[in-house]
């Protein structure tokens, strides 16, 4: 075995070990999901969408309201997982102890680990203004591993230059899989205000929760200007002042604005905010939402 592939398998168990400790503060496949199956445990019946299987409407709602209902319910058992990492170059930038991309990458391992542990299938992929990475959900330790593995080498390689990150390339990747229906967790810093508005028909077949993850600096205005290069777009040194990203609460406004036209779950969390307690405050909102 070389050098370079014991550094590699040194970094994916070092991973794999952060990971563990967050998944230890949470509970195991704790990512409620409206995804709605044949069976297992009822939720709530809704308005019909065009399109659906008629054999899930439920007759005697519908005869009681007077137009179409069916009966949804929660799948809890061999849920598919997809994450969905940005890695644009503004990801890779942040004033804190880590990167963006770093606290994301172990955003990552932690969810993947956690389906994995819960007996769930696990598939990833990674993007900026393109699909780089496709793996399709499979289940098992091998497919941790190759996830994990392809977290690492993720911090290992420099970003490309992107005109701009763009999240519908991801989402059009999952929408792909024909007949599936996935949890999703889309992990960025939409830093280009770039939530798109395929979310509304992603989010009919799959359930979809945002990561939004943010360095404090980004919205903190000053007076000092910095030197730096564009993260996205022109590639020529500039000078960077905090605060130009706009404020805190103008961004986190706006994800929660579209995330509730979408019926989507999101969390905004700072560079500086445990990886673990994050997780559990997201998953805290789904639970918020499903009413349990």
């Amino acid at each position: 075995m070389d050098a370079a592939l014991r550094d590699l398998l040194s970094r994916v168990r070092e991973l794999e070990l952060v990971a563990r400790k967050n998944v230890s503060s949470l509970l195991t496949g704790n990512y409620l999901t409206t995804i709605r199956g044949r069976g297992l445990e009822f939720h709530e019946a809704r308005r019909y969408v065009q399109g659906e299987p008629v054999r899930r409407i439920d007759w005697k709602m519908t005869a009681r309201m007077g137009y179409p209902h069916v009966r949804t319910f929660l799948e809890e058992r061999q849920r598919e997982i997809f994450i969905a990492l940005d890695i644009s170059p503004s990801m890779a930038t942040g004033w804190q102890e880590r990167t963006k991309l770093e606290v994301a990458v172990e955003t990552a391992a932690t969810l993947a680990l956690s389906a994995t542990e819960a007996g769930d299938r696990l598939g990833f992929l990674t993007f900026s203004d393109r699909v780089f990475e496709l793996d399709r959900p499979r289940a098992g330790k091998k497919q941790l591993f190759r996830t994990l593995q392809n977290l690492v080498r993720v911090l290992e390689k420099p970003p490309e230059a992107c005109p701009v990150s763009d999240p519908r390339c991801a989402l059009h990747a999952i929408q792909r899989f024909r007949g599936r229906r996935f949890v999703v967790f889309l992990i960025s810093d939409f830093i280009d205000h770039d939530v798109p508005e395929d979310l509304k028909y992603i989010r009919r077949r799959h359930d979809v929760s945002l990561i939004h993850l943010y360095d404090p600096l980004e919205y903190r205005p000053s007076l000092l200007r910095l030197p730096a290069y564009s993260p996205e777009g022109d590639a020529g040194l500039t000078a960077f002042s905090p605060g130009e990203a706009g404020s805190l609460e103008e961004m986190t406004a706006f994800l929660q604005r579209e995330c509730e036209r979408h019926g989507i779950v999101f969390g905004s969390f700072s560079t500086a905010m445990p990886v673990s307690g994050a997780l559990i405050e997201l998953f805290q909102k789904k639970r918020w939402r499903l009413g349990r």
